[in-house]
């Protein structure tokens, strides 16, 4: 059985207007820039202007009218991977989702906020429709509106939420490639389904997880 999905490409310093998706840059959609439990400032991973994404990717995953940017922590110095990791471990729940180690803002509001630290390079991204086997277990970025090879303890969570999309950390720009951890680790956004529930607390999650 063969799944479609659509690789996202990150092009440093390209912008592509009509994705609704991008990488890193200086700028997010969210009020007050989040902050883990040390107090460190977050990194802006990617953000997404979810009406113009879904002209690229199946509406119903993603919320109408609405914008997401999608932090978490990240160190060049310390090891970090633990502390942004959810493979459906109930500490790994309390400690690094509810504890603010990764953070989702889903907000009606276009506005942005400038970030306080340098940040990810910024990069456009274009797509590529690909199939996948139902044995492969891909190393690259995509779309996917169902659960990849690989994603796994988060069975619990497909009731209340859908999956957007896998973020692979070697795709980063240099000197980012460890963006989550290590440079073949994967990160994943949740959105809730029910769309009542913009602005809510949880109505996204992102986590990462490696092999």
């Amino acid at each position: 059985m063969m799944n479609q999905v659509t690789k996202m490409t990150f092009e440093l310093n390209h912008a592509n207007d009509d994705s609704g998706i991008w990488i890193g840059g200086d700028k997010a959609y969210v009020q007050e820039w989040p902050l883990n439990p040390e107090g460190a400032p977050l990194i802006h991973l990617f953000s997404i202007d979810c009406n113009q994404l879904a002209k690229h990717v199946p509406p119903a995953s993603l919320p109408a009218d609405t914008f997401i940017s999608v932090f978490s922590t990240y160190s060049a110095a310390d090891y970090f991977l633990d502390q942004v990791t959810y493979t459906g471990d109930e500490l790994e729940w309390n400690e690094n989702i509810l504890g603010g180690y990764t953070y989702v803002s889903v907000t009606p509001s276009a506005m942005m906020s400038d970030s306080p630290n340098t940040g990810i390079p910024f990069c456009g991204i274009t797509f590529s429709e690909i199939e996948l086997g139902e044995h492969d277990f891909p190393a690259f970025s995509f779309l996917t509106a169902s659960p990849p090879n690989g994603l796994h303890g988060i069975t619990h969570l497909l009731d209340q939420y859908g999956i957007v999309c896998q973020i692979y950390s070697g795709d980063f720009p240099a000197p980012y490639q460890d963006i989550l951890g290590l440079t073949d680790a994967n990160g994943y956004l949740l959105l809730r389904k029910d769309n009542s529930l913009t602005e809510a607390p949880l109505a996204g999650i992102f986590f990462v997880q490696t092999a």
